[in-house]
Formats: structure tokens, sequence, C-alpha cells
């Protein structure tokens, strides 16, 4: 990976490429941002950096013996820690998967924990770092270094760890083998132990601008402007959901069908219509969803309450900071009138809890029924 394959964020590889320069570079570091963010392309890209034989001073020269190994991701000196399932006989650890976690990250170095959690064959359950993760980074870091100065650890979503793990990793942080490199992946800091956010070099990692979603799926993908930019608009600064959505042989934009449906129909979920009820139309709704997957329907969820904002900002904002209109959801115009003061805040807070329980693998036809009774509750308030 170098750093002119990664889509935005030059301030923050500026940042990155002048510790290098300045041989200043801190032993623990921290890549925070949010969900879908590219905290691991770039610590990739920075580590393959370092290593690089004869790098240029913007990026690695990719041609090396070192880069050439980067991008096989079979570098000596470079390690990965990430999120396992437990074997059955023995706790399990990073090694024991390194060849699918090649393969999902070569395939997608944008990937997600779900996506992770997929090509290790299931999504139904949660990935952890135990202790014994912690004990075989120690013994790795422990090693000289094979071919490069330094020892590079990337720590893909150190939140997975668990107390005894991340206690471990801590004693590491805090007496480090010399010449050796962290770098802590996140995409929720806030749940890492304050004695490891206290022992790293934070480095804040933004989500995309449109503009640069748009600009990166048209270089990848064979997409026009106008689909990039519709395609840009509904990742919500997330470049891997982006690329789903580009890549995505059926409908490119069921997600906003599947918005106006649903809203419809949870509105009025039991009137006649040609002598069949809307109830019928809406199980059948919920049965199709439930089908689609976790990622689908957080993407869903997401892009919900993504209307309901530009919602608001038609009924009360200057019109020129909306991004959804007729054009880009058919009859947008027509339900915005839906959506206002008196009930957006338990709209919003109830999309969220459904968000947190897709995420948790709850029944998706009992959470979005649940969730379709009480959106008709909440469409059913007049406006103030």
């Amino acid at each position: 990976m170098k750093f002119s394959e990664i889509v935005g964020k030059q301030d923050v590889i500026n940042r990155l490429l002048q510790s290098v320069h300045d041989k200043r570079i801190s032993h623990a570091q921290l890549f925070a941002g949010y969900e879908g963010h590219t905290g691991l392309a770039l610590a990739m890209a920075y580590a393959a950096f370092i290593h690089c034989e004869n790098p240029s001073l913007t990026d690695s020269c990719g041609v090396c013996r070192s880069c050439i190994k980067h991008r096989k991701m079979t570098h000596p000196d470079l390690h990965y820690a990430y999120p396992v399932f437990s074997g059955k006989s023995k706790p399990s650890k990073s090694t024991d998967f390194l060849t699918q976690w090649r393969e999902a990250v070569l395939a997608n170095p944008y990937l997600d924990v779900n996506q992770w959690y997929e090509a290790l064959g299931s999504d139904s359950k949660q990935g952890f770092m135990s202790v014994e993760e912690s004990s075989d980074i120690q013994r790795k870091l422990s090693l000289k270094p094979y071919e490069a100065e330094y020892k590079i650890l990337i720590v893909w979503l150190p939140e997975k760890m668990r107390v005894d793990a991340s206690n471990k990793l801590l004693k590491i942080l805090e007496e480090p083998p010399d010449k050796t490199l962290f770098i802590l992946v996140s995409e929720h800091r806030e749940q890492l132990l304050s004695t490891i956010l206290s022992r790293t070099q934070l480095i804040k990692i933004p989500l995309l601008t449109v503009s640069e979603i748009a600009e990166g799926i048209m270089s990848k993908m064979r997409v026009d402007a106008v689909q990039a930019r519709r395609i840009a608009n509904l990742a919500d600064g997330r470049y891997n959901v982006a690329l789903t959505l580009a890549g995505s042989s059926e409908n490119d934009f069921r997600v906003e069908n599947d918005f106006i449906m649903w809203m419809r129909l949870c509105y009025n979920p039991f009137h006649e219509k040609g002598g069949k009820h809307a109830w019928h139309e809406l199980n059948n709704w919920i049965e199709n969803i439930a089908k689609a997957g976790r990622e689908y329907q957080k993407t869903f969820l997401g892009f919900c309450l993504e209307a309901g904002r530009e919602c608001m900002l038609v009924n009360h904002a200057d019109r020129s900071m909306v991004r959804f209109d007729d054009e880009v959801i058919p009859n947008f115009s027509k339900f915005t009138r839906f959506i206002h003061e008196g009930n957006i805040a338990e709209i919003a807070k109830l999309l969220n809890r459904a968000h947190y329980a897709v995420e948790r693998n709850a029944n998706a036809k009992i959470l979005f029924l649940d969730l379709s009774f009480k959106m008709n509750q909440l469409l059913n308030i007049a406006k103030p």
C-alpha cells in the first residue's frame, strides 16, 4: 500500500511524512476515527514508507524488495493483531488466521469488522483478542528485526481486546522493545483503557468528504460523476460503504427505494390497497431486509438517519445545504412534512438503537417489525 493509493486524508499523510523526515516517530500511535475510516490502509502505507529502501519525499517507491513484500503482506518485520474467534480446544491468535487476513485485506484494505467476520466464515459471532494474543505480540516483538530498522505492529480494532489482554499490551507499551513501532487502528477509542490512550500519540482520522469519496470511486470503479456523487451521499463519509454500493450487481440505489417504501408502509400499515392489506406488504418488506444481511441493514438505518437530517434542513434551514432532492430520491420533497421538530428526536433515538441492535446480532425480523410499529406512531405525530 502506498500513500498515493489512499483516498483523501492528505493532511494526515503530511503529518505522518513529517514525523519520519524529522526522525520523531512516536513508538505508539493511535489512528482513531469513525466506523469505516481509512485507518488500516493509512497504517499499512505508513509502515511501507518507513521500511522502504528508496523512498521519495512523499511516498514509498513501490518497487524495492521491502515494498514488494509489503504489497504481498509478507514483510517479516511487520506484524498484525486483529479480532478472531475462539478455537474449540485452545484460545485463538491472529496468526492462526493469517491466510484469511491477508486474502481479506489484499482484496479490500478498507474492510470493516463485519466483512472480516464474514471472511472468517461467520457474521453472527463477535471476535476478540485474548491475553494469549498479547503474549504472542510480546514474543514476536522481543526478537530482533530481520531486515528493517523498525519492527512494526499494527493492532486493528484494539477495543476488541479483553481486559487482561489490554493490561498486558499496556505493559509492552510502557516498556517497548527498542526500534519498535505500535500502530493502533481504532473505530471506538472511547472503549480503550485510559492508560493506553495516555501512552499513545493520537492521530485523528476524519470521515471522507462527499467530494473525496466521489473522486475515489470514479477512479476505481466504472461510474460517472452523477452516480458517484449519489453513492457518496449514501455512504455518509464511509469509503468502504461507497465501494460496496458502487460494486453492487443489484439495484444501485436499492436503499433509497427501500426507504421510501418503508416510510409509506410505516405511515399506515393497515390500509386497504387493491383488496390487499398493506400489512402484508410490510411483512414482505421485513422478510426481504432480513435476508439482505447485517451490512445492508446498517447501511439502510444510517441512510434513514441521514434522510431525517435532510428533512429538517428542508424545513428549517438553508436549502443550499440539502443533499437529497426528488432527483436523488423520487417524491422526497413530499415526505419531508412528516419529519419535524415534534418527532425527529425520538426517530433518531429509535434508529440509533436499532443500528446498535443490528451490530449485536439482533433477530432482524423481530427488530424491524418492532421498529416499523414504533415508526408508525412517530410519523403520525402532528407537526407542532
